[in-house]
């Protein structure tokens, strides 16, 4: 199947390592670099107060920007909302502490609090597209802004300004990390050791997550929500938990934040810094966890270095341009640099790995980034098809209970009365169609005849009524995810694939089982987590192998040509187990040559017990490979049967060429 593919350059091949990336490795020791990093940068000597602040600026905004990552970055949600997060826990945290809670029970309260607001507000908002989430987040932020400026009774004066005593501030087994008494550049240092405290914390749980199936769920319904859903993700529950990840981080921000300072002011969590934090990731890269730590660096130090020079533009010093220098950078980077500062230094990494593949040897610079030629798998060929097409598990067998045996008449799936229904126009109307186990069913008819709308509608990612049953089971209608529960997989007429995925990492989020990726088992059953990744890695190279993209299963799956895009389309079905299989208009955009080796492909997909429900346009193919056909026009079934007496039918032929005029 490696020859349907287009004329496009292929990309590069590359070695398929024996581990998933989530146990190769370990980034802590690039976790531990930078710890060490800033720790010698605590002890250069004769730091003045000044820069002492703006240093601690740089680690305090760095936490809150790694929350955003998580809320944009990971997920894609377009919220302005993490200074509005901020100020709720820092806030709250601060009149917690007046109210006599210890410090760190305070922040963990302020934390709490901006968490339920943040479930609550991605909750109402579930449904909102990217631009309007934005605008509300924007709204949020105004919201709470006004809500502290005027609620006297919490903040205890008017214009939301808040203030601890000595007494209040932070303290850590009986060292005051800031004394009033003490010179601003001492509290400056000893207030460093908290916020890197925080911001270790910060890239613990971030490094965590990073590596748990629960982020590539997350970029997968980022990337493509509505195929994520039909291959089992669930979307909702991953958008809610992104964003409330996100804005806890925050809230931890702006507790650690106002602890240290000693007082909260509007000006601290304003709306500018909101659209500031944006500009950090963008700046810094959405792509690594390391990208915020740049950006907020760059927004720190930004203003600093700007007041050392002494001169005037236009009359006004030139540190007044700080907003205008934000935006021009922004600007520039998201033209040259769409992947940010660290993506430059991805690009030099990547680089050198190529070269060292090339060499097919090592270097000491190879080495320390740990980018050495990886092992090779041998990935054996077992009870391979003459096609070189994967054969289904043996689960998928024995449900379907066939071994390339004649087709029985029992139903694997069943729908009656399936209606859909847009701004009152039917597109489909009472269809009653049954997929028999073992056999390929053809559907076909003229354009707009509602195939695409009937698979659709039998996946859940469509409106629909009716009754849909699989293997005896009743499946809802309307609620994608729960056929892939039943083993009723799917393509698409343009090949859907997770672009900022790879290509293993594709067939991992329709193969993996939900209670091994979901977050709770991801943060507390880490060792089961692996132990199930390694099995579904094992599974997802076997199908990808089996379909000749075995050699690339680590690229991208943006960098795959539209052949090789339909190839990991079928690798990720094949991988789950599928026993009905939906496939939409395969053929499209092959040739003649193509279309032949597709067909042999289908019928061994068939011959190991795999009912496939077939919608193409080109009807030779179809009466090739189908055991039976059906028909739609506008919405209804009007024939089905053997091909030779469906497009005999004078419905049919009147259906495709129309009925002529009689004088």
């Amino acid at each position: 199947m490696s020859d349907i593919v287009t004329n496009a350059p292929a990309p590069a091949r590359t070695r398929l390592s024996a581990r998933p990336p989530a146990m190769r490795g370990s980034p802590y020791v690039w976790l531990g670099i930078f710890l060490v990093f800033m720790v010698a940068l605590r002890f250069v000597p004769n730091w003045s107060a000044a820069e002492a602040l703006v240093f601690n600026d740089w680690i305090y905004l760095s936490i809150m920007v790694v929350g955003f990552y998580f809320v944009f970055g990971v997920a894609g949600q377009f919220a302005f909302s993490q200074a509005a997060f901020a100020m709720v826990g820092g806030y709250t945290s601060a009149w917690a502490t007046r109210e006599g809670l210890d410090w760190i029970l305070a922040v963990a309260l302020g934390i709490a609090v901006a968490s339920v607001i943040a479930f609550g507000f991605a909750w109402i908002a579930r449904n909102a597209n990217l631009f309007f989430l934005a605008i509300a987040t924007l709204a949020l932020s105004e919201l709470l802004l006004e809500l502290f400026k005027q609620w006297k009774e919490f903040t205890g004066v008017e214009g939301a300004e808040i203030a601890l005593d000595e007494t209040q501030r932070i303290e850590i087994f009986g060292w005051k990390v800031t004394d009033l008494a003490a010179a601003p550049a001492t509290n400056e240092r000893n207030l460093f050791w908290v916020f890197l405290g925080g911001l270790a914390i910060v890239l613990v749980i971030g490094t965590w997550m990073a590596r748990s199936p629960a982020k590539r769920e997350a970029i997968a319904m980022r990337d493509q929500p509505t195929v994520a859903a039909t291959s089992g993700v669930p979307t909702l529950r991953v958008r809610i938990s992104m964003f409330v990840l996100g804005s806890a981080i925050g809230a931890f921000a702006g507790s650690l934040y106002v602890h240290g300072r000693g007082y909260a002011t509007p000006d601290i969590f304003s709306v500018e810094l909101g659209l500031g934090v944006f500009v950090m990731l963008i700046v810094g890269g959405i792509g690594s966890l390391w990208g915020p730590i740049l950006g907020a660096a760059f927004y720190a130090w930004l203003p600093y270095v700007l007041r050392q020079f002494d001169f005037d533009i236009f009359g006004h010093e030139v540190r007044e341009y700080k907003e205008i220098i934000y935006g021009a950078v922004l600007l520039i980077v998201m033209i040259f640099a769409p992947h940010g500062l660290i993506g430059l230094f991805h690009a030099v990494k990547a680089k050198i790995q190529h070269r060292a593949h090339d060499r097919g040897s090592r270097t000491w610079l190879s080495d320390f980034f740990g980018i050495t030629r990886p092992p090779v798998v041998e990935v054996p060929v077992v009870d391979e098809t003459p096609s070189g097409l994967p054969r289904v598990s043996a689960e998928a067998r024995a449900r379907a209970g066939v071994d390339g045996a004649s087709v029985p008449e029992s139903a694997v799936m069943r729908a009656a009365g399936i209606h859909v229904s847009f701004g009152g126009v039917r597109a489909v109307d009472g269809v009653d169609l049954d997929v028999r186990e073992g056999e390929i069913l053809g559907l076909v008819g003229p354009n707009g005849s509602g195939k695409t709308t009937f698979l659709n509608a039998v996946v859940g990612v469509v409106p629909a009524s009716g009754y849909l049953e699989v293997g005896g089971m009743q499946v809802p209608l309307g609620t994608p995810g729960r056929s892939r529960g039943v083993g009723v997989l799917r393509t698409y007429q343009a090949p859907q694939t997770y672009d900022h995925l790879s290509c293993i990492e594709d067939v991992l989020v329709s193969t993996s089982d939900r209670k091994y990726t979901g977050n709770l088992a991801s943060w507390f059953a880490r060792p089961i987590v692996n132990r199930h990744e390694r099995e579904r890695w094992g599974v997802a190279v076997d199908a990808l192998t089996r379909v000749g993209l075995g050699d690339l299963a680590e690229v991208p799956a943006s960098r795959l040509t539209y052949g090789q895009r339909r190839l990991l389309e079928l690798a990720r079905a094949i991988a789950a187990g599928p026993r009905v299989l939906l496939l939409d208009e395969p053929s499209a955009g092959l040739d003649a040559a193509e279309t032949d080796q597709l067909a042999s492909y289908i019928n061994d997909l068939r011959d190991e017990g795999v009912s496939i429900l077939l919608v193409d346009h080109k009807l030779d193919f179809i009466t090739g490979v189908c055991d039976r056909v059906a028909v739609l026009e506008q919405g209804r079934l009007v024939a089905v049967g053997d091909a030779d007496t469906v497009f005999e039918d004078q419905r049919v032929v009147d259906a495709y060429l129309g009925v002529a005029d009689v004088d």
